[in-house]
């Protein structure tokens, strides 16, 4: 796809983190509050956490080593508000 780093990090982490939530709730909703499948997908966040920090580590690894020459987005322009003079 050529993605710039910017994106391509920030989509890879954003879709690799997504619905934990509502994991968490299906299983204590489906499997009760004392189930096994329900204390699974609530240590899972709290497993995610250090994973995700050693996965940033990884990917600023690879922003050297394969996004090298790559430019940066353009910071898009500022918006503002014309503020009405009623």
């Amino acid at each position: 796809m050529s993605l710039p780093y910017e994106r391509s990090t920030t989509l890879a982490f954003t879709a690799g983190s997504n619905d934990f939530e509502l994991a968490i709730a299906v299983a204590i909703a489906v499997f009760g509050i004392n189930s096994q499948a329900a204390f699974a997908t609530v240590i899972g966040p709290l497993v995610e956490v250090p994973v995700m920090v050693a996965l940033v580590n990884v990917a600023f690894y690879f922003k050297k080593r394969i996004f090298r020459n790559k430019t940066a987005l353009p910071r898009p322009a500022p918006i503002f508000r014309e503020e009405s003079g009623n």
